[in-house]
């Protein structure tokens, strides 16, 4: 394989470190192909939450565009690298290009749209943005992919420009790194990662291996370890170390991408189209099942983990929407038109027009029971 960082050598930043992130480009990579079934009735397949404005006015698409933007910004005392970044990928399948378009607008700066025929999940997405990402970078270039899910909120920016500073280091140097949020809590919602030996003296350590989504008394039993942290989702690798790692893992996936990437053409607008026959003979898997898992278990692959402590959610159920919702003292929402909360199980609640303008308030049930046999309404 081709890396820089070879097993018994622990990948730690060094010297040389500054001038290899000077001279590789590196190429935010958004993730949109999310089908957005799971915070049903909001999100749903035509109109999955990264576009849709759940925790404000942003898209969580235009969030996580603005927040790559702040972790590049020269200007900021503590930038990730002081070169600009690539205009960023968005990778989306073509039956949610309008939508995606719609929300691009709003962010009003450069963006590359690569269009998947259909949703084959995060593994082959990113093997064709690392195609897109080496096709357009200039000779002995080796992009260094920064792959974010476009729906997932972060509250620290400044943690997480931190944060991905130090993985670009560990990036450069040949390691797959993903960063990993040390849990808050006993999670069951969250898949975890294995650490191992600490590197450096910033709290990132070595993967040994990732794990599944524990049952309760498990995810008691990491929490209480402090070696089991979440799984972000959020990769940092060079290009021609994924693809490297692809094809070891999965050279189905592999050779599908690549020649769907081969065979794409490009519209007037720009957007790149996958070849779609090529595409459709790809096999669905994600970054966790196809490489991560395989970490501690073949020393071909290096994994490095850095920490992310910056209020991170997945936002993968509506309680996970109103953990991360923003609240007052009284924990009332103040929310515009098009908006919507969650009110957990149980609890007391009113709804209120605060306003003069007239406004249709639902109410829905999101546990799949539509009936109101178990609701009691209080008055006064």
């Amino acid at each position: 394989m081709n890396r820089m960082v070879e097993p018994g050598n622990p990948p730690a930043p060094q010297a040389g470190t500054a001038a290899a992130l000077r001279e590789l480009t590196v190429q935010p990579v958004i993730l949109a192909s999310g089908s957005g079934t799971r915070l049903w009735p909001l999100s749903r397949e035509p109109n999955p939450k990264q576009r849709i404005g759940l925790m404000g006015d942003q898209s969580l698409l235009e969030a996580t565009l603005r927040r790559l933007d702040d972790a590049f910004d020269p200007a900021a005392p503590d930038a990730a690298r002081t070169t600009p970044p690539a205009a960023p990928l968005v990778v989306c399948c073509e039956e949610l290009r309008l939508p995606t378009l719609e929300r691009l607008e709003q962010y009003r700066k450069p963006v590359r749209i690569l269009l998947e025929p259909m949703a084959r999940n995060t593994a082959p997405a990113l093997t064709v943005a690392a195609h897109a990402a080496r096709a357009s970078a200039a000779a002995g270039d080796d992009p260094m992919l920064v792959a974010l899910p476009a729906d997932h909120p972060i509250a620290d920016q400044a943690a997480f420009g931190a944060a991905l500073k130090e993985a670009l280091a560990y990036a450069s140097r040949g390691a797959i790194v993903t960063l990993g949020v040390p849990p808050q809590r006993a999670a069951t919602g969250y898949s975890y990662i294995r650490t191992a030996a600490a590197l450096g003296n910033r709290g990132a350590r070595t993967i040994e291996r990732f794990v599944e989504k524990p049952d309760a008394e498990l995810a008691e039993r990491y929490f209480a370890s402090g070696e089991y942290w979440w799984n972000s989702g959020m990769f940092v690798v060079r290009a021609s170390v994924w693809l490297d790692a692809i094809g070891l893992c999965r050279p189905l996936i592999a050779a599908a991408c690549k020649d769907a990437f081969a065979g794409a053409s490009i519209d007037e607008a720009g957007a790149l189209h996958l070849a779609r026959d090529a595409f459709a003979a790809c096999p669905s898997d994600s970054v966790d099942y196809a490489v991560m898992e395989r970490m501690g278990t073949d020393a071909r692959l290096v994994g490095v983990t850095v920490p992310l402590d910056a209020g991170w959610s997945d936002l993968g159920a509506w309680d996970s929407v109103w953990d991360a919702s923003s609240k007052d003292g009284d924990e009332r929402f103040l929310l515009s038109e098009n908006q919507s909360t969650l009110i957990p199980l149980g609890v007391r609640h009113r709804l209120e027009n605060a306003g003069k303008t007239p406004l249709e308030i639902i109410e829905v049930h999101s546990d799949g029971d539509p009936g109101e046999d178990d609701i009691v309404r209080l008055h006064g």
